[in-house]
């Protein structure tokens, strides 16, 4: 437990003892329950992106079906901060990018803080590149962006690292100016022209992205085929995805882009029954998940969920794909 759990833990035994005397039935996971009243904390990142939203469903999921378990979310600038704060204690449960977890659990990344204890419990959405800009920017291609101002994400963020790769493979890096900022900021400074595009890295039908194209006349700029074969040979652990048409207004067709699974990660030293618990929750609430967050979608693949990870699975949640046969 974190230390900024302690206090809620008190709260939360005196709402526990109530709801027990009460009677309310308690969770429905089967096994490997915390057997006394238990707070974790789950680090996100800025409200503006996917990982706050997803963390938030998250959490409530996890303590509707795990008795004596609350969950807490906290937001932070991302995968990296998430990573350090696992590895120190101040958080319990992190959603950390998969290149960001790869980088630190193998020390890749001078840039990333190393954590060889991360371990991970599943995936659960994957986090997209999606640049857009104005309709009066007359733009097609990120590679149009040459000589313009352009927002990249809160710096250390996934959203910068990303858009950082495909800026100097596209020979953007020199040729353009790169302004950090959160993606709520990011809306505002293009509305307000301090910057002439934005790019996310997120889950689709991102909320700042929606925001800005439901408000001004937009585009979501491509990629050329050459460009992303390029994007996923400077980084292996990125893979072709698609941005559906219709996820954004006046997107009309796919955009073709890139991704990377987002995990929900742990330290390797959390009790093996307690993971076994959380993933046997995370698993059997799939489906409403999915419903509740559209970012989501991608739990009710069986291997998305725990196939091709970029980092070991933890003993706990192994040995719970292991039990329903999911994997070997």
């Amino acid at each position: 437990m974190t230390k900024r759990g302690v206090l809620a833990a008190c709260l939360f035994l005196a709402a526990s003892l109530l709801i027990t005397g009460c009677g309310i039935a308690a969770g429905s996971v089967s096994q490997s329950v915390p057997t006394t009243p238990t707070v974790l904390t789950i680090g996100t990142a800025d409200s503006g992106g996917t990982m706050y939203p997803v963390g938030t469903v998250l959490a409530d999921a996890l303590t509707d079906r795990i008795p004596n378990l609350k969950v807490n979310v906290s937001a932070s600038t991302g995968s990296a901060d998430n990573v350090s704060d696992l590895a120190v204690g101040e958080l319990d449960l992190a959603l950390v990018s998969g290149d960001v977890a790869y980088a630190a659990i193998n020390g890749t990344d001078e840039e990333t803080p190393t954590n060889e204890g991360l371990r991970c419990i599943g995936a659960v959405y994957q986090s997209l590149s999606q640049w857009v800009a104005p309709h009066s920017l007359h733009s097609e291609y990120v590679h149009d962006l040459a000589g313009r101002v352009i927002g990249v994400g809160p710096e250390g963020s996934t959203t910068e690292l990303s858009a950082r790769i495909a800026l100097k493979v596209l020979q953007l890096d020199s040729r353009s100016t790169a302004v950090n900022c959160s993606l709520n900021e990011g809306y505002e400074m293009l509305r307000s022209r301090q910057i002439n595009a934005m790019h996310s890295f997120s889950g689709f039908e991102t909320r700042s992205v929606t925001e800005v194209t439901d408000n001004m006349n937009c585009v979501i700029l491509r990629y050329t085929e050459e460009e992303l074969r390029n994007i996923l040979i400077y980084n292996p652990y990125y893979y072709r995805a698609v941005i559906p048409a219709g996820t954004y207004r006046d997107q009309t067709e796919d955009i073709p882009t890139f991704g990377v699974k987002c995990l929900l990660c742990v330290d390797e030293s959390m009790d093996e029954e307690l993971v076994y618990a959380l993933t046997e929750a995370l698993w059997d609430s799939r489906s409403d998940l999915s419903s509740a967050e559209p970012a989501l979608s991608d739990l009710t693949e069986d291997s998305f969920v725990c196939e091709q990870l970029p980092i070991p699975l933890h003993e706990g949640a192994a040995r719970f794909y292991r039990d329903i046969g999911a994997t070997r």
